[in-house]
């Protein structure tokens, strides 16, 4: 190799790396130039350098808590600009009011190397989104969910049982996330499949199977899920997978194996999800030559993305709201006393759905631990049409705009010391209620969490069992600020969580 070459090769390279590094100081000046405040950003990662170091739960909580005088902030997802809106106003507006330049979410993959992950109702865009919302809509009417609850309830009632057998008789150390997971998970095993499976009763569960390597972040599941929800391009040129494939393939068995079980034995039903998304394939309008993968992929991924979200965030809530009321035993009486209440005057031992639904002190528990722990602490949009936001930003196409949840929840004006837990403050609060864009712990608008009254009646049927039963006390092993895990692109406890169970 000669000398002269060399030499050029050299040049090339120092001529490469330093227009590379003009292009990352132009495009980092981005919001400079616009007059936004921004986070300065990292070089090569822009403001996602703390992943895998810190949760997404804490990372937004900071932004509120570092620029809490200002209604936006721009950040950058590599080298992505980003505008994160923190006011119920600019919430609104992003959510509601301006949908229309907002409609889709930014999460995308490629359907040949995620045929799951690519046709969730989280990842499609319109108008292909409102058509598959519109035909779910209906599995969660509110005699669907009397139906579901009493499969709560016969669940519920084996969490209670294992409380007892492990963690009162046999002392064992307990794991609410764990637990919680597990109560959930045989819940969507009803649900979904309309199969009963047992992971609380340690009968061998198929869908623990899936679901107990939902819940547990490793550092690599965390780093994927991380790059598909904020760096989607990226995401799809590493061929990245929302769902593993082993758990992609045990999802199509269990899901045909009920539906063949079915067709032969003539039975339907209506109670489950399989059912309702086998009708839903028969109405599907798709192209005509996408042939029958197409319409089955689109029935598995919506049962796929209900068992992730049903159970990540139910349990959480689950678990948080125990722990505080662990450790604040005058609000947990007054909670134990209006169930008792109930209890003796229905005249029944497990309260029902609309019996559920009457708790008003029960609701202001569940709505406070989602606002002090909002499972998703952001809510992602992308900026389909140029778009003034205010007199000095205009909002690009192609823009990922983020509302930052944990700056509405937090914000002191609206929730008066807003680290504290206070049920007391969302006592005259609806379930339905967003306080004027202050509190939206399951999105809203048009892109609203579509299974929001399912996951609150779980999670109302587990805290009746239970507190009719059990008091909680404090873990002497556990402080009061549980950690989150970093690995998790939820919010989730990086112990999970622990209370001491003691018979009432």
């Amino acid at each position: 190799m000669s000398l002269n070459f060399i030499q050029t090769l050299l040049v090339l390279i120092v001529i490469g790396v330093s227009l590379f590094y003009l292009y990352l100081r132009r495009n980092y000046a981005y919001w400079k130039n616009r007059g936004v405040p921004y986070e300065e950003p990292n070089i090569l990662l822009g403001n996602l350098s703390f992943i895998m170091r810190k949760s997404v739960w804490e990372y937004f909580l900071e932004l509120r808590q570092k620029y809490s005088t200002k209604d936006y902030i721009g950040i950058f997802l590599g080298w992505k600009p980003t505008l994160v809106v923190q006011t119920p106003e600019l919430a609104r507006k992003i959510l509601t009011k301006d949908f229309d330049y907002f409609q889709n979410r930014l999460i995308r993959s490629s359907y040949s190397s995620d045929p799951l992950g690519s046709l969730t109702l989280t990842s499609f865009k319109n108008p292909t989104w409102s058509n598959m919302r519109h035909e779910l809509s209906p599995m969660f009417t509110s005699l669907r969910l009397k139906l579901v609850t009493e499969l709560m309830n016969g669940n519920a009632t084996e969490l209670v049982q294992k409380i007892q057998r492990d963690h009162i008789d046999n002392k064992e150390a307990v794991n609410l996330k764990e637990l919680f997971s597990m109560y959930t998970s045989d819940t969507v095993g009803s649900t979904v499949f309309g199969i009963k499976v047992s992971a609380l009763n340690d009968i061998n569960s198929p869908l623990w199977y899936i679901t107990s390597h939902m819940v547990k972040w490793t550092f690599w599941r965390g780093l994927e899920f991380s790059i598909i929800f904020f760096t989607p391009a990226l995401a799809a040129l590493l061929r990245l997978k929302l769902f593993s494939q082993p758990a992609t393939e045990y999802i199509k068995k269990l899901f045909w194996d009920v539906v063949k079980e079915r067709k032969q034995a003539g039975q339907t039903n209506d109670k489950d999800l399989v059912n309702h998304l086998l009708k839903l394939k028969d109405n599907l309008k798709l192209p005509a030559d996408s042939g029958t993968q197409l319409a089955d992929d689109l029935m598995l991924a919506q049962a796929a993305i209900f068992i992730l979200g049903s159970i990540e965030t139910s349990s959480t809530t689950l678990s948080y709201c125990m722990h505080e009321l662990a450790h604040h035993p005058e609000l947990q009486e007054k909670l134990g006393e209006e169930i008792s209440d109930a209890i003796k005057r229905k005249g029944k031992e497990i309260l029902e759905y609309d019996d559920l639904l009457e708790l008003k002190y029960l609701t202001a528990c569940i709505l406070e631990t989602l606002r002090k722990y909002p499972p998703v602490p952001h809510l992602d949009r992308e900026c389909t049409a140029t778009y003034r936001l205010d007199e000095r930003v205009t909002v690009e196409k192609g823009t990922p705009v983020f509302v930052n949840v944990m700056a509405l929840h937090y914000d002191p004006k609206v929730f008066p010391n807003p680290e504290q837990w206070n049920p007391d403050r969302m006592s005259n609060v609806a379930e339905s209620d967003n306080l004027q864009f202050s509190f939206v712990p399951f999105g809203d608008g048009p892109h609203f969490c579509i299974g929001k009254r399912y996951g609150v009646i779980q999670v109302r049927a587990a805290l009746a069992q239970m507190l009719s039963k059990y008091r909680v006390e404090p873990d002497p092993n556990e402080p009061y600020l549980v950690k989150p895990d970093p690995y998790s692109v939820m919010l989730s406890p990086l112990s999970g969580g622990r209370v001491k169970f003691v018979l009432r």
